[in-house]
């Protein structure tokens, strides 16, 4: 089985489409029989989507991913910017709808609703992934509960070999972003303290990280792969900012995607840049 990380994306600039091509070149030489994307969130910049009839569906999702194959399904959750970012005069529920809404429209988005989880299998292998709706600021007290109750009775029913949770926000980070705010860190932690998952991937800071994180004397791996659209400007990462918890072992500010091989008891995890040289690789083992 094979998956792609792609976070911060929908740009529609030159940077997306340089990264559309990486993407396509890698499937194609894939030996997966159905590869997917992961997307990371940010999928429309910079106030997401009034409606499902709104043109940047097509200027900054169906036209850059126009030389991916349709079979190839991006399997979507919602960044800060896909909800308004800032504009405070947007309805930010509908502009969040409305891109659950376009999975009706499209083939290859797929968003069923706010937070889900899904299974694939292939390759002798199983994995669940979990996605969540990080933008808890947006969030009610009363949504934020049901969506981690919902989550926890997901991970712990899963039979799966290999649990990987999805989510915009970062948990850890060095970049601009820096660590998660405290409703997330509650939420994560919560979850992992509830049914040990085994990756957490994000995006919101425009760069690549592979991070490991001490939670309770278990691993966890984070990966942020925010670099799918848009280049990193958030000045000098701060190495000082994960703390004693956490190891970084790769950072990585330039454009590119990520990419999975996964088999029972092994993710290979490799990170392509914007020219589609590959930068890092390591495996997590079961």
């Amino acid at each position: 089985m094979e998956f792609y990380l792609l976070g911060d994306m929908g740009s529609g600039t030159e940077e997306q489409y340089k990264v559309s091509d990486v993407l396509a070149k890698h499937i194609q030489k894939s030996k997966s029989k159905k590869p997917f994307v992961c997307g990371l969130g940010d999928n429309i910049y910079e106030n997401g989507c009034s409606g499902v009839d709104d043109k940047q569906f097509k200027t900054k999702f169906e036209d850059p991913y126009r030389i991916v194959s349709d079979d190839i399904i991006f399997h979507m959750v919602l960044g800060n910017h896909d909800y308004g970012y800032s504009n405070k005069s947007l309805d930010r529920k509908r502009n969040a709808q409305c891109q659950v809404d376009y999975s009706e429209r499209s083939k290859k988005w797929s968003m069923p609703s706010n937070y889900y989880s899904f299974i694939k299998k292939g390759g002798g292998v199983s994995i669940e992934f979990f996605y969540l709706d990080t933008n808890l600021d947006i969030l009610s007290d009363e949504e934020i509960l049901e969506q981690t109750e919902y989550m926890k009775d997901k991970l712990k029913k899963s039979k799966c070999d290999w649990k990987i949770v999805v989510g915009h926000h970062t948990w850890r980070s060095v970049a601009g972003h820096g660590n998660a705010e405290e409703p997330l860190e509650k939420l994560l932690t919560e979850l992992f303290r509830t049914s040990p998952f085994d990756s957490y991937l994000c995006g919101h800071d425009h760069n690549k990280q592979v991070i490991e994180l001490d939670l309770d004397n278990k691993k966890v791996n984070l990966i942020v792969c925010g670099t799918g659209g848009k280049a990193y400007h958030d000045g000098e990462n701060d190495y000082s900012k994960i703390g004693d918890d956490s190891n970084l072992y790769f950072c990585s500010n330039d454009l590119g995607l990520g990419h999975c091989r996964a088999t029972k008891t092994k993710l290979h995890f490799s990170f392509l840049n914007g020219n589609g040289i590959e930068e890092f690789s390591y495996y997590l083992l079961k």
